[in-house]
């Protein structure tokens, strides 16, 4: 019996192949964050662009280093700083 018992390690990868199939089979019921989360799609969420070209990470990389934060602060200033000065 301790022979057909699963380690935690094969259940995880398991589960996390399980959650990247539905939401490729499935896009308009699931999505799968950044984080490996899977949300029910429930339409509030439209997800544009998933992916950042290497030269443009390159750049927020070094451009937070240069504003002295990481990434995720730096988009969320641009964020705000665009919200802000948006032309309405």
């Amino acid at each position: 019996m301790i022979g057909q018992m699963s380690t935690t390690r094969d259940i995880n990868a398991a589960w996390n192949e399980t959650k990247k199939k539905a939401a490729k089979l499935y896009p308009d019921k699931f999505i799968l964050d950044g984080r490996s989360v899977l949300h029910w799609n429930d339409g509030s969420v439209k997800i544009l662009d998933k992916k950042i070209s290497s030269a443009n990470y390159k750049k927020l990389n070094e451009l937070a280093a240069t504003e002295n934060c990481n990434v995720d602060a730096l988009v969320s200033k641009l964020i705000s700083y665009y919200k802000k000065h948006k032309k309405k």
